[in-house]
């Protein structure tokens, strides 16, 4: 039992323990900026744990810590630094350029020369990569909304790689959640900002989990593409009348999971008939 729940655990004791050290020993102002960066920590912690992971840059899988290092670093780079936008677009392009060209041509240094559907296919989830990261980093964006549909996304990922019985990508979307959900606590308790270095590591590992379980079970890919749904849902809940008071920002949170739902368990029935018996 110990050992099953071991990832989620060390999840949640990494981020927390590291976001309440850094808040308290870095500052109020730079404390909070980059606290987040441990959830991706807790996350990579978390992946030693993770039944058939290894730390091997080949296969979809084993590649998902790789993306999540490279996302803290990169994260952890901008909160630090805050570039001009112009660099920031620049860090951000090539990030993602890396993360679409490994999981086209399956490696960074590829030992024979790419073919043209294989620098296709990198650019494609470059662009992907691109737009998710920059749906959850967006400064405007409300940050409880986010959080909601990171949880939400997440969780989509890891109802579909349960009913492909991929339980290695179940428990690497299950340790995402478990180091979100410390992020929420810690937030609320220390007001710690959401910023690159949190949202990065868990918008990459999105991108990461759905192309592994789009690889090793092709049977899914018409549920992820409903999953993508979740990530639109705020624009619905939005035109959802609500009651006047402090109570309405609760209510409206509450619908959008309601709604964020409504995708999942559609990608979900859809994947049911797919799997084979």
């Amino acid at each position: 039992m110990l050992k099953t729940l071991l990832p989620y655990v060390a999840s949640f004791a990494v981020a927390s323990i590291g976001m309440i050290g850094m808040r308290l020993t870095a500052g109020p102002e730079r404390g909070q900026r980059l606290a987040g960066l441990f959830v991706g920590v807790a996350i990579i912690a978390a992946l030693f744990a993770v039944p058939g992971f290894a730390w091997t840059a080949a296969g979809p899988l084993n590649r998902i810590g790789h993306i999540i290092i490279g996302a803290v670093l990169v994260g952890a780079s901008l909160d630090l630094v805050k570039p001009s936008n112009l660099w920031r677009w620049v860090v951000l392009g090539l990030f993602v350029l890396g993360c679409g060209w490994a999981s086209a041509v399956n490696t960074l240094i590829p030992k024979i020369t790419p073919s043209l559907g294989q620098l296709g296919l990198a650019l494609a989830l470059a662009v992907i990569w691109l737009g998710i990261i920059l749906r959850f980093t967006m400064p405007q964006a409300h940050k409880p909304t986010k959080l909601v549909v990171l949880i939400a996304a997440v969780a989509g990922i890891a109802v579909l790689a349960s009913i492909a019985g991929d339980v290695a990508l179940v428990t690497i979307a299950l340790s995402i959640m478990a180091a979100v959900f410390a992020f929420v606590v810690c937030a609320i308790v220390l007001n710690i900002e959401l910023n690159d270095s949190a949202t990065l590591p868990i918008a990459s590992s999105l991108v990461a989990m759905a192309w592994a379980l789009s690889q090793r079970h092709p049977e899914a890919l018409l549920g992820l593409g409903i999953l993508t749904l979740v990530l639109f849902a705020e624009r619905t809940a939005r035109r959802v009348p609500m009651p006047q008071g402090g109570i309405a920002a609760y209510l409206y949170l509450c619908v959008l999971a309601g709604f964020c739902g409504i995708p999942i368990l559609i990608a979900a029935v859809l994947v049911s008939a797919a799997v084979p018996a």
